[in-house]
């Protein structure tokens, strides 16, 4: 049976076409196909939408119920899942509170998930591979890397320890927050957009999230979508510290580990050198935010 004929029967639709291997339309509007190979996985994501929306203000990208109310189809060895197509851009204007919510859902949920999935291996930042390049740079890259390494040392320590101090604490199982541009809004209703990934254990993906919200749209911003993860405890203050203590790990040179690995020209480095300045400021900045945030919650709690 071809696929389209299959659609047709398990969601009773009466016309289907394909718009390319991954749309099809559908007198129901269009909608996004997505193959799994690992039932696990698709187990987990399933789960992971239905649990993490904030009703009425924002949806996840859930999967469309077949007629037998399944939420995906067997197809050739694997399994299918239909989702809505939504066309509109990004939009998180004044949304920020409903968007931080749903994040808080997300780590909520992740905390306590206990499904069995494989999950991404923590990352752990590499600059400690530059000292073996610093010998070969120029003097003027090399009096710039110092700084950066000896800040990098501090900022690991005192991530250990912030780490070291809720042991016990488990970290939460997150699909990928990789960017704002997941949210967008339909007809006043936000839609959060998820992967088809592994999830991830831990901050790190939730750490880039936060860095490009803060550069595109401001502390101001950020504070209030703060606000809105520790709404109804949703985000607890141990694992808020958590999350800053991932904010303090030095991935920033990662790039440029990986850049000197191909013995780059001095012209490229001076850019990365640049581009680094920039990341390492924010990531200041970062911290500096999610500490007041930290500060201002156990002041709520102690009221």
């Amino acid at each position: 049976m071809e696929l389209l004929d299959w659609l047709k029967e398990n969601y009773q639709w009466q016309s289907v076409k394909f718009v390319n291997e991954a749309l099809i339309e559908t007198e129901q509007g269009r909608k996004r196909l997505r193959y799994w190979s690992d039932k696990a996985l698709l187990d987990w994501h399933i789960e992971w939408r239905d649990r993490c929306s904030v009703t009425p203000y924002m949806l996840a990208d859930r999967m469309i119920r077949n007629k037998d109310q399944e939420a995906s189809i067997s197809w050739k060895g694997g399994w299918l899942t239909v989702h809505d197509e939504v066309d509109q851009s990004a939009v998180v204007s004044q949304s920020e509170t409903e968007i931080g919510k749903m994040i808080g859902a997300m780590v909520h949920y992740g905390v306590q998930s206990a499904v069995d999935v494989d999950s991404v291996p923590q990352k752990e930042p590499m600059y400690s591979e530059l000292y073996s390049h610093v010998p070969f740079l120029r003097d003027s890259h090399r009096q710039f890397i110092a700084p950066l390494l000896m800040e990098s040392e501090k900022r690991m320590k005192k991530a250990i320890a912030l780490k070291a101090s809720f042991k016990n604490e488990t970290l939460p199982l997150l699909d990928p927050i990789t960017t704002p541009k997941q949210a967008k809004k339909v007809y006043q209703v936000l839609i959060w957009f998820g992967t088809r990934q592994p999830p991830e254990r831990g901050y790190y993906s939730l750490r880039m999230f936060l860095s490009e919200w803060l550069e595109k749209y401001g502390r101001e911003s950020l504070e209030i979508l703060l606000a809105g993860m520790y709404e109804d405890d949703r985000v607890t203050r141990e694992q808020a510290i958590l999350l800053c203590a991932e904010c303090l790990h030095p991935y920033e040179l990662d790039s440029l580990v990986m850049m000197l690995e191909r013995n780059p020209r001095d012209t490229e480095i001076e850019e990365e050198l640049q581009k680094i300045t920039k990341e390492w400021e924010r990531s200041k900045v970062l911290v500096q935010v999610i500490s007041a945030s930290i500060d201002k919650k156990k002041k709520v709690l102690t009221q």
